[in-house]
């Protein structure tokens, strides 16, 4: 494993644990965006702080009923936390806005629990109603989620540039849900998501341990 690809991984774990979102799945995710009514809204609107903020809000008050007493996180914190990363990774303008697309791939990413249902999640938001990938939505989704690793300072390994899309899925005509995700968890994966199984190997080794 190269070893920019190990401290991203390691940083973004960091950042995870911090937030407190390795306690939370992608379903929980789903709920809070219900919630909130972004489930439908059209991705490329765009959520000021007060609406970001109040989605966060649902995720942590609602992981905080789920765990016991003994585990209560601190919620203000969580959120504070959270919500000035994803502004620092998506808004480094400080616009104070960020689009429900980038949002949804940002906490979906980072969220814990199973990768395939993470990335069974993205995919969703990728296709059409037939079930195929659309390429300039694919390109989208990695230009959103590499800016994850470019917060953390690993951009000169996996900045998004304009071959990014193009080198994952070079071959194939038509992508479906499997081969979406056999290209995604195939040994090594795509250069430039090299580090999103590793963050999920670590997350499996910390907890079996």
């Amino acid at each position: 494993i190269r070893l920019s690809t190990y401290r991203t991984a390691c940083k973004l774990r960091f950042v995870q644990k911090k937030c407190n979102l390795h306690l939370v799945d992608i379903w929980n995710v789903i709920e809070a965006l219900r919630e909130n009514s972004l489930n439908n809204l059209d991705p490329t609107i765009e959520l000021n702080v007060a609406r970001l903020e109040a989605v966060l809000s649902t995720i942590f008050y609602q992981l905080n009923k789920r765990m016991p007493t003994t585990h209560q996180i601190n919620i203000e914190q969580s959120i504070s936390l959270l919500l000035n990363f994803l502004l620092a990774a998506f808004d480094p303008e400080g616009h104070g806005k960020i689009s429900v697309f980038a949002v949804k791939m940002a906490l979906a990413t980072l969220c814990g629990g199973k990768i395939m249902d993470k990335l069974r999640y993205i995919f969703s938001m990728i296709s059409d109603t037939s079930g195929i990938m659309v390429y300039g939505k694919y390109d989208m989704f990695l230009r959103e989620v590499l800016k994850l690793p470019t917060a953390v300072f690993e951009g000169p390994s996996f900045g998004y540039t304009e071959q990014s899309a193009k080198s994952c899925f070079a071959q194939q005509k038509k992508v479906t849900l499997n081969a979406f995700l056999d290209t995604l968890m195939s040994d090594p994966p795509p250069q430039c998501l090299v580090w999103l199984p590793l963050l999920h190997r670590l997350a499996n080794v910390e907890n079996g341990m």
